[in-house]
């Protein structure tokens, strides 16, 4: 996830704006901190495909 929010150069804000979500709720992500379900995968899927 890092890799490809790098390769678009988007910020955890960006992609929280994407999911329709907060920049804690990605940092939580991205720290592994969060148990994600099958709906939040396909949200950040989505959002990654630029």
């Amino acid at each position: 996830m890092l890799d490809k929010m790098e390769q678009m150069k988007i910020t955890q804000k960006q992609l929280a704006e994407r999911m329709n979500c907060s920049q804690q709720y990605i940092s939580k992500i991205l720290k592994g901190k969060e148990n994600l379900s099958l709906e939040t995968l396909t949200k950040i899927e989505n959002a990654l495909e630029g």
